[in-house]
This record gives structure tokens, sequence and C-alpha cells, in this order.
């Protein structure tokens, strides 16, 4: 009763740290670029009530269709009256689930294992900074944490195919994952081949014929739901599977080839913070060298070694890399590392006080790095996970335009001209105006509108229409991406007077 009771404290534990570090102050960094396109497509879903996935562009629609309920149960329907909680505590959710799933291996592998997978799953920095923040990933990581355990539990009843199709359902890259899965099996069957007679491959095909059929229908049933928007856009299920083939990726995104070893392995100094997660691959390795010695769970271990590695390998290869798309690789990191303790009590005493440290070591510091990266790091981009964040400064745009506002002739600032590309999360910010127009290069009539933004391509032609009609204000949108504020005269000198 007594180790009952301190495992259970532990879980209470690991699921607090867990929570508290994904929950708290939720609301306080700025929105990113592609949060701010997924609230209006979420918001946009509201409006309409129905949804056309478009396969050129985005990912899958689960993300806004829960996000949308999210948003509704907390009294916001539409663009206007949209706030940063609600979406943002879907994915919170989400990745506070995320501790809970190494519990559904308990009963097999023991506590010590899944335990200090669940508390690397509950401090990872990667993993909670991407829990925070209204991007599908989240998501993605949960229904394929939950797919990989389930396909070792209960492939009978076609509980994979769930999973997996909520995976599609989130994001083309789940197709990533299927083909490390499909890899890491290929060579686990590799190393066993003196074992897999016809005898074995008879019975495998016997038993496991009728359970893979129905989590592939089941699969194709669950991302069906969601791209055809409940059956009601058959078009959703060719657009699905078309994606593959037209989706276009964003420029300016090419990283080399060992850019996730670097962001996770090797440790870096940045903002007078060591970033790192060596300890968390030293133990997934100690995880996977631990299944030549000893049987239990030999092969489900190195089956997720074999998924990890294929997972980065994938995505290494592709020259588009972000921070986030490291996240379920990742994961199978952290539970490989679980088991790094595996067997704990038949070790040597001084292998014991040795992995002891090793664990503290990687929990202290990875708590001590996800304090820094939610925290005064937030949307700094000397944190390596802050990926081209929102400078703090646009959070207090909306605030000080209903100020302007109050002083503007008429009172109103409308319509606002929005001149260049590539400026959200700008149109977050200006959500709570109605007439705004976008223009990818200045059009003539600038000069009477109230407010002008102009991103850097086009500023000097904005800039030089409006030398003599507007005041300009330099801001910055993005690390790296300023742009400037041309306010009308006549409201500044306002603005200036009433000051």
């Amino acid at each position: 009763m007594t180790r009952l009771a301190l495992t259970i404290a532990c879980w209470i534990a690991v699921i607090g740290v867990g929570g508290a570090l994904r929950f708290d102050q939720l609301s306080k960094r700025p929105f990113h670029a592609d949060e701010a396109t997924g609230a209006r497509i979420t918001s946009a879903r509201m409006e309409s009530g129905d949804y056309r996935f478009d396969p050129f562009h985005y990912h899958g629609p689960t993300l806004s269709s829960l996000a949308g309920l999210m948003c509704k149960l907390n009294g916001q329907s539409r663009w206007g009256e949209m706030t940063q909680t609600p979406p943002r505590v879907l994915t919170a959710i989400a990745g506070t689930l995320l501790v809970l799933v190494p519990l559904l291996w308990r009963r097999r592998f023991g506590d010590a294992p899944v335990l200090l997978a669940a508390a690397l799953f509950a401090t990872s920095p990667l993993l909670v900074y991407y829990s925070r923040m209204f991007i599908h990933e989240s998501l993605l990581v949960l229904c394929g944490m939950l797919a990989l355990v389930s396909l070792t539990r209960a492939p009978r009843y076609g509980i994979p195919g769930v999973f997996v199709g909520l995976m599609f359902a989130t994001k083309e890259s789940f197709a990533i994952s299927m083909l490390a899965w499909s890899g890491g099996a290929v060579w686990i069957a590799l190393e066993n081949r003196k074992q897999l007679d016809r005898a074995w491959w008879i019975s495998a095909w016997r038993d496991y014929r009728l359970p893979v059929a129905t989590s592939m229908l089941t699969a194709a049933v669950v991302a069906g739901f969601f791209y055809t928007d409940g059956f009601r856009q058959p078009g959703g299920a060719i657009d699905a599977v078309r994606t593959f083939f037209v989706y276009e990726t964003v420029d300016g995104h090419d990283k080399p080839f060992g850019y996730y070893l670097q962001l996770l392995a090797l440790p870096v100094k940045s903002g007078g913070v060591w970033w790192f997660g060596t300890p968390v691959v030293i133990l997934a390795l100690l995880g996977y060298v631990s299944t030549f010695r000893r049987p239990e769970g030999r092969f489900i271990i190195r089956f997720i070694a074999y998924a990890a590695v294929g997972h980065f390998a994938i995505y290494s290869l592709i020259a588009y890399k972000t921070p986030w798309l490291a996240c379920l690789p990742w994961a199978h990191v952290c539970l490989l590392a679980g088991f790094g303790v595996a067997g704990f009590s038949r070790n040597r005493p001084w292998v014991k006080v040795s992995l002891c440290l090793l664990v503290v070591v990687a929990l202290v510091t990875q708590f001590h790095q996800t304090r820094h990266a939610t925290g005064r790091f937030a949307s700094d981009d000397r944190n390596p996970f802050a990926y081209v964040p929102t400078r703090n400064e646009m959070e207090t745009l909306e605030p000080w335009l209903k100020q302007l506002q109050q002083i503007a002739p008429g009172r109103t600032l409308e319509p606002i001209a929005v001149v260049g590309s590539d400026y959200w999360p700008l149109p977050w910010y200006l959500r709570s105006f109605g007439k705004i127009g976008y223009w990818p290069t200045p059009s003539a009539d600038l000069t009477r509108m109230p407010l002008v933004f102009a991103m850097p391509e086009v500023e000097d032609a904005v800039a030089s229409q409006l030398q003599q009609t507007h005041t300009p204000l330099p801001r910055g949108l993005r690390a790296g991406v300023p742009v400037v504020l041309f306010v009308r005269n006549d409201i500044w000198n306002s603005w200036k007077d009433e000051k």
C-alpha cells in the first residue's frame, strides 16, 4: 500500500507539473502567425457553418473543428470576438493528456519506465512550448502516441485505426509516421528473420488480417468524416489525397541536414541559457541498449527506437524544417528514454546511482529550459523553439488603436489598408475593425486612408506616396520582419495635441 500510494503521488505530481507548465499564463505570449491563420480558419467555419478543405495550403481540419467548439463554449463565434485563450486551451489539453499516455503501458512495463516517460513528456521544453501554441502539432503528437500504444495493446478492435485516422485528419505529415513505423516493423522482422518461419507467417495472417483490415477501414472513415465536414462535402475526401501531391510549402524554411540534431541533442547557449536535450538522448540510448541484456518488451522497445530514427531521418532529408515538426519524433525519444531505467532494481549499486543522477539532470534541465522557453523567452528569437516569433509590441497595437480611434474624426480609423505580403499575424490584431483592405502593391487612393500598414517590400513605394499626408511609425511585426504604420496627419496631430 505504501508503494502504491507513492506511485499515485508521483503520477499526480507529474500530471500536475505537466498541466501547470502548459496552462500557466497561457494568453500572455503574442499570437504567432500560424496561430492567427488557424484562428481565421476557425472563425470562418463558425461564421459560415461549413468547411472546405484546401489541399494547397494549411493542414487538416481537426484543429479548427475542435477549436470552434472550444470557442463557442466560451461565447465566441465570430472573428472579432475571438481571444487567444480558448484555442490555446485546446492544444494545452492535448499536451496534458499526452502525459497520461504512458500509463497505458504500466501493467506491461512496470511503474519506473512509464513514469519517467511521462515526466519527460511533462517537462520537455519542445513539447510544452508547442502545447501552448494553437497549431496542429500537439494534437498530432497525442494521436500519434495513442496510435503507437494501441498497436501493441488492442489491435483486434480497429482502435489503432481511430487514432491513425485522427492523425491523418490533423496533418498530412502523418504519412511520415506511417513510413517510419513501417520501416521500424520491417527492421524488427529482419532482425528476427530466422524465427519467422512459414508457420509464423501463416499464424500472423490468420490472427491479424481482420484487425488490420478493420483498422484501415476505421482510419479511412474517421479521416473522411473530418475532411468531408461530417460527410457533407464528399470532395474533401479526394482533396485529402490530393494534398500529398499539390501542397505548397512556404519559402525561407530550408535548413541543413543536421538541424534537428543541433536543436535537440547538442548544447547551445543563447540568451544566457543552455538549451539541450542531451540527457534524454543518453537515456534513450540506454533504453535501446537494455534490450540486448533483458528480453522483456524487447521488440516494442526496439520498434520505438527504429521508429524514432526513421522519423528524424525522413524529416532531416526534407529541406523544409521547423522546430515543431520534431515534436512527434521527439516524443518517441522521450518514450524510449523511459526504458533507460527498465530493470532498475537488478542493476549494480553504482549503476543505480548513475541512473538516478542522469534522470535528475534530465528532468531538472528540462524544467529549467521550459520555464525560460515559456517565460521571458516565450516570444524571443533567442529561444530556439520560438520560431519566427511575433514581437511583443504587437500586443499593445490594438489597445493603442482603440485610444487613437477616440480622437479620430468621426471616431473611426476605417478603412484600414495593409499593403504587401506575408503580413500575418497582423490581421489578428486588427480583427476588431470591420473595413480592412489587403493589397499586394500600393493602390492609387492610399492618401485618404486613415491608417496604412506597409510591409518591408513595399515600404519605399508607400512612403513616397504618403510623404505629404501621413506620419510613419515603425513597428516590429515578427522577428526580423518590421512593419511601418502610416497614420494620417490630421489623426496624428490630434493624438499629439491630446497627449
